[in-house]
Parts: C-alpha cells; structure tokens; sequence
C-alpha cells in the first residue's frame, strides 16, 4: 500500500488550479514586448496627416444647422472617389491613404445611416457622393449604401431605436464596409443621459469596429451654447462616453460674414489620438445644378473674400490680357492651374492672383463649370464695356 502511494501523481491543490484557469484566461490579453507592434491604418488624411483608423470609432459634432451632413458627404466621397477629377477639385488635400487601401486589397465601401432627416435629404447626400465621385447620379452603386431608418416605429417586441439599431447591425453584418457613418446616434439609444446606456452602446460600437476592422463615424448635436467654439460639448453622458472613447473628434462651425453675406463652414478636429489635423474650411457651390448643394474645400487663396473696391478700366483690360494668355480662348483649367498660370503671365504675386480671379469671375470674364475655369466665349477683348 505504501508503495502504491508513493507513485500516485501529484494533485495540484484548489488554489493552484484557479491560478492555471485564470492564467488561461487571461493569456491572450497580455501586450508581449518581444513584439512589433502596427501602427493603424488611417483610413482618411487632411493634407498627409492620417484620422480615423480602421477598427476605431469617431465622432462629428456641432450646432444644428452647422454643415454637419456636408462634411459627411466630403468624407464619404474622399473614401470612395479616390481618383476622382472632382474629388481632387473639390476636396483640396482632403483624401484616402493609399497606403491602407493597399493592405486592405479591395475598393472601400461605405455604409451611410440617416435616422433624422428626411427622404429627399438623405438623397441628397447620396446624389452629393455620386456627383463627387463622378458616377451616374441614379444608377446604384453597390459600394455606397444608405440606409434610411427615420420612420421605424415601435413594436410590440422592440421599442423605435432598438429596432433601428438591430437593422444597423444586421447592415453591417449583411454588407461588411469599410466605414460606417451614423447620423443621429441619438436614436438609437433609449436615454441618452443614461450613464449605463450610454456606456453600453459606445462599448458595443468599439466592438463591432474592432471586430469588422471598419470606421464607425457617430453624428451627434453639441450642447447649445451662446459662441459656437472649439470648447462645444456633445450632448448628454451619450456625448461624454464618446468623447473618451473615440479615436477623433471633429466639429463643424458655420460663419456668415456680416459684410458679404458669403457663408463658410469650418472643420476642427477637437480631439485626436494621432496628429492633430488641420482645419479646412468650404462652402456650398450650385456646380452640379437643381439645388443639390456642393460641398468645395477652399484652398487659402479662394478664403480671400472678394475686394470690394472699384477696378480701373486699365486694370481690367490687364487682367482679362493675363487671362487669355494663361486659359486660351477655348481651353480650361482648374483654380489651382489657373492660379499659378496667372501669377506667371502677369508677373505677379499670390495675394493679387486671388483678386484677379475674382474680378474675373465677377466682371463675367471666365466661367467656373464642374470645378474648371474657362473664358466667356460670349465675349471678345474688343467688346469689353471698359
């Protein structure tokens, strides 16, 4: 018997196996320092700086009323219009990284969510990303998708903003993309001052980005607040949880100047886990016609507002020279082109290229088309009224 003990296997004993269980457990979470580490893929970048990495969640936010659905448009667009002419010259510096492209090994797609406005709104949006992209304005494209869920109405089983965001899920499930942008994450959460709530969707929404490995962009209305400035908060514990979660915050400002009358809006990134961004400022254009609204990123020449002051008959006569010099009678050119073509021909410096061209463009000596400046056909140097 005794020898029977002696080679019975050692039993750990009950405190020893919780420890082995717990290390199981815990195994896979451990960072391992003999590793390298990626850095992330941007999925977008402002003049070469990288925001909004695949497998994160970020945010957008501003006043009502504030351009908040132009600026989804711009990205959108910048993502799925890579190569585009109108991409190129109408979001100056604003694109996708190539680089993220190529590791992901496919074209991007984009799921765009609309809870709040209604049909012929969210078509615009769509029809805006069309136009951008360059691809036929009612033929669908299967790598945008929008998703209209404004009018879900409560059920027995589910209330409105539970059947919305199960319908999300089941999107991003159905369709995999590589961004997703909710506008109104308000409405897809029962109480947006609930702390637990709110701490349950923002931690379900990192979740499903992580496990996609896509963009989750949430649209969310800042505080109202007497000055619209870079201290606006989003609203609600909804508002808080995401800005301590996301990767990227941005917010959206609209300016009317009192003089002018000329509207701009101004994108700010409010709060970057990366490098920060600059802003860029645009304003809406009537390029594509029928009211649809463009989104244009002015460069800093174009920010210039339009000088006020009378122009001699010389000076006229001077520019529109300079002007069929650098565009030709039947050619084109696009502003930074024609910028730098009459800077050359003139002789002249930046800031007085600015004011020709849009003494040019008031005085109806060139055309602005599709994001291309032309000469006025309708008019000769010899028929000018000066």
């Amino acid at each position: 018997m005794e020898d029977e003990l002696n080679v019975m296997p050692f039993l750990p004993s009950g405190e020893e196996m919780e420890r082995q269980v717990l290390a199981e457990e815990l195994a896979p979470y451990w960072l391992d320092p003999t590793q390298n580490y990626p850095e992330p893929h941007y999925l977008l970048q402002y003049n070469g700086v990288g925001f909004s990495p695949l497998g994160g969640i970020q945010a957008l936010s501003g006043q009502k009323k504030n351009g908040k659905t132009f600026v989804l448009a711009q990205l959108i667009a910048a993502i799925l219009g890579h190569g585009s002419e109108r991409v190129e010259a109408y979001l100056h510096g604003l694109s996708v990284r190539e680089d993220t492209l190529a590791w992901l090994g496919r074209e991007p797609t984009v799921l765009y969510v609309d809870t709040e406005m209604e049909q012929l709104n969210s078509a615009k949006v769509l029809r805006r990303v069309h136009w951008l992209c360059q691809w036929e304005q009612t033929v669908p494209n299967e790598r945008f998708r929008v998703l209209w869920l404004r009018q879900i109405e409560k059920t027995e089983k589910e209330a409105a903003y539970e059947r919305r965001y199960s319908l999300i899920k089941k999107a991003i499930e159905w369709m995999q993309p590589t961004a997703v942008f909710i506008d109104g994450v308000r409405d897809i959460i029962g109480d947006f001052n609930n702390n637990e709530e709110s701490s349950a969707l923002v931690t379900d929404l990192m979740a499903i980005a992580t496990k996609m490995n896509c963009c989750i962009w949430n649209v969310l209305h800042a505080n109202p607040r007497m000055q619209n400035d870079d201290e606006s908060k989003m609203r609600g514990h909804l508002g808080t949880e995401l800005g301590n979660k996301v990767s990227d915050t941005f917010i959206s400002q609209k300016k009317k100047d009192a003089d002018t009358g000329r509207v701009t809006f101004t994108v700010k990134q409010q709060d970057a886990r990366g490098k920060d961004v600059d802003d860029w400022k645009f304003e809406i254009v009537d390029d594509a016609g029928s009211g649809l609204g463009i989104p244009r990123i002015m460069s800093r020449e174009q920010e210039v507002q339009p000088t006020a002051k009378k122009v001699s008959q010389d000076t006229l006569k001077q520019i529109y020279q300079v002007m069929l010099e650098a565009i030709g009678k039947v050619g084109s050119k696009n502003y930074t082109e024609l910028f730098n073509a009459i800077k050359k021909q003139g002789h002249i410096g930046s800031t007085r290229a600015t004011e020709w061209i849009k003494i040019a463009i008031e005085e109806k000596m060139v055309e602005v088309m599709n994001g291309r400046y032309s000469l006025n056909s309708e008019i000769s140097y010899d028929e000018l009224p000066f």
